[in-house]
């Protein structure tokens, strides 16, 4: 066989091959690089996240970013994920945010007590597909900002407070799966659904 012939089935191959969590979540990278750079506008971002979470191939994956050379994500075949870190936020008589660009852990712990706090996840790199977020108030309130495709699980309860359960649970298949645990006293812990803003 010809080495024209032999690349010609290998990328054949590679075209009905099924893609990995790994490589779904590297192109949802591509584009969040690609869309903060201000290569894509916010409705063909989201769109393209939307079929990046949902594709099946490597060829699914590759027509979404073949338009977006130059990227520092160069997404690998396959592999398994590697979450980033564990993280603990603390806000007491104080305040904790995480907004933009940011790598969310497979586990992530907040505590507020006589303090606030905001986790934004719309803007945010995902590096698991799946995500637990363990959210303690007392005496205080933080917000947890979902992106419209991932999907929630919520088991938390409010004692002289309150601890929203009201977001609706499925998003895009494929996409992210957000858990979130733990309780509030004299506090809140607020979660909800919000729509991207185009970034200046």
């Amino acid at each position: 066989m010809s080495d024209a012939a032999q690349r010609g089935a290998r990328d054949q191959r590679n075209a009905v091959m099924r893609a990995a969590d790994t490589d779904r979540i590297q192109v949802a990278q591509l584009l969040t690089d690609a869309a903060a750079a201000g290569r894509l506008q916010m409705s063909d971002y989201e769109d393209r996240l939307t079929r990046a979470y949902s594709a099946q191939t490597y060829d699914e994956l590759d027509r979404l970013r073949s338009d977006l050379l130059g990227s520092s994500v160069s997404p690998r075949r396959g592999g398994a994920c590697e979450p980033a870190p564990s993280m603990l936020l603390l806000a007491i008589m104080s305040a904790f945010e995480r907004r933009g660009r940011w790598n969310v852990p497979r586990k992530l712990t907040t505590f507020a007590l006589c303090g606030g706090g905001v986790i934004d996840l719309r803007y945010a790199d995902f590096t698991s597909p799946e995500v637990e977020i363990h959210a303690y108030s007392i005496m205080g309130g933080q917000t947890i900002l979902l992106p419209p495709e991932v999907s929630v699980e919520i088991n938390g309860h409010g004692v002289m407070g309150g601890f929203e359960h009201g977001v609706a649970g499925e998003g895009t298949p494929g996409a992210p799966t957000v858990r979130i645990r733990g309780f509030s006293l004299w506090g809140g812990v607020g979660i909800k659904r919000k729509t991207r803003q185009p970034q200046r």
